[in-house]
């Protein structure tokens, strides 16, 4: 029990060590905060290699072959994962990763009990030692492993190993940059190549989508490395900003930035970025077509909620209703066709038939905006859609005409925005402009927004 009062005591002095370096962060510079943290990176990778032990240790105790005389079972566990998580109150995840690890890091159990050389004895004492974190440990160990299981001879094998952990050490990489070495050195060294890899990854590839009870349609993906590089280059290119001169913002640009910010998250950019994708493409020329047409929503609603503006809508195959607002935006203008049913199952409006602006148009429009009106928005004309700057209800409504001067560019997410939030937007002799709430703005000043390259200055 000597070892374990030894352990106690140095988590005593930690605590004691933390609590004061803590409560000094605030007065240290740039420089002492960065050592402090190397230092106490250092005493978590000596922890982590204890975890991956003991964890290996308790694996090796609960192995199936005991039965219930293993460890986890005499526990009452089911299974050593369980067992460690228990003990350590560290996440099944997490516990999975310490007992794999440190199951290859142990030798094979021998006939008689005893245990076999250590696989990988330089990984083992460089881990133990603090000087190779667990990641990158991990990551060494998998991708020898993977070079045995294709007949890689144990020199080959053991030369590996030190050519990673003399690498990650000596270069001081990152765990993301040992796994990336480790590959590349896999590639070099397996006498297989890829291809039987490739094989077992296109027998993966999946996309599963379902509508969960909350209305939202959920799913789940695993692709290929190469369908994997069109989702990724595509999103990057589509999320990335255009390429343009220097601007100098005004006042009022300075302001529309600041209470017009994005504030969606990653996930939700990659969300509306993979949907916009699948809209552009429904347009392309070369699209299977359903009796002529492109790919349809159908959206019912009733005359009456139409033109009040409330109410809900309902989309073929989808149990869930979408707002008023969706269906406005659908109506004004979707790359996806929406057919809008009335209460007695008349046509109200189909496809891009009507009330939508010509290409002609467009043109023009994207030659005056440049892209998305809204403020800080990157999107070019090609991604955007088009926007009655004064809304149109019904056919005799008198705003609402399909002209350039009534007619704004919007990317789809703040086209959705502006009919769901309380922005409003208006016309100003030709130049759109953004009207801010009034919990924004209690003046509600409107900001103008386009981003036309040419000005019209008026004659002296």
């Amino acid at each position: 029990m000597q070892t374990d009062d030894q352990l106690k005591e140095i988590a005593n002095d930690l605590r004691v060590a933390l609590g004061s370096a803590v409560s000094r962060l605030a007065v240290l510079t740039d420089e002492e905060v960065l050592e402090v943290m190397a230092d106490f990176e250092a005493i978590g990778r000596l922890a982590s290699a204890g975890q991956v032990q003991t964890a290996g240790e308790v694996g090796l105790r609960s192995r199936s072959e005991l039965g219930d005389e293993g460890l986890s079972r005499r526990q009452n566990f089911t299974s050593p994962t369980t067992l460690v998580a228990s003990v350590t109150g560290a996440s099944t995840r997490e516990c999975k990763a310490r007992l794999e690890l440190g199951r290859k890091l142990r030798g094979a159990v021998l006939l008689g009990g005893g245990e076999g050389p250590a696989p990988f004895p330089l990984v083992g004492q460089r881990l133990n030692e603090g000087v190779l974190g667990v990641e990158a440990a991990a990551a060494i160990v998998n991708q020898c492993n993977g070079l045995a299981d294709r007949g890689c001879s144990a020199d080959m094998m053991a030369l590996a190993e030190q050519t990673l952990v003399d690498e990650t050490i000596a270069c001081r990489l990152t765990a993301d940059e040992t796994f990336r070495a480790a590959i590349h050195l896999r590639e070099v060294l397996d006498p297989d190549g890829s291809e039987p890899r490739d094989e077992v990854l296109q027998m993966q590839r999946s996309l599963t989508i379902a509508q969960a009870p909350d209305g939202m349609v959920r799913g789940k993906f695993a692709l290929t490395p190469e369908q994997g590089g069109v989702w990724m280059s595509s999103i990057q290119a589509m999320l990335s900003p255009r390429v343009t001169g220097p601007r100098f913002l005004d006042e009022d640009e300075r302001v529309a930035q600041v209470v017009a910010a994005d504030t969606r998250t990653q996930a939700q950019k990659n969300a509306d970025t993979i949907t916009e994708l699948i809209a552009r493409a429904t347009r392309a020329d070369d699209m299977p077509r359903i009796n002529g047409a492109t790919a349809t929503v159908n959206v019912h609603i009733s005359v009456e909620d139409l033109e009040a503006g409330r109410g809900v809508g309902w989309i073929d195959g989808v149990d869930e209703p979408v707002p008023a607002s969706t269906v406005a935006q659908l109506r004004c203008h979707s790359p996806i066709a929406a057919t809008l049913f009335g209460d007695r199952g008349e046509v109200l409006y189909h496809g891009k038939t009507k009330r939508l602006f010509t290409p002609a148009q467009n043109r023009a429009l994207a030659a005056r905006d440049g892209g998305c009106i809204w403020p800080d928005c990157d999107r070019p004309p090609s991604f955007c859609e088009t926007h009655h700057a004064n809304e149109w209800v019904s056919d005799d409504h008198p705003p609402g005409r399909t002209d350039i001067d009534n007619g704004v560019l919007l990317c789809h997410f703040h086209h959705s925005h502006l009919h769901k939030a309380a922005w409003k937007l208006t016309m100003q002799s030709g130049v759109p402009h953004l009207i801010p709430p009034r919990y924004i703005d209690t003046e509600q000043t409107p900001i103008p927004t386009t981003r036309r390259r040419t000005i019209h200055r008026p004659a002296a």
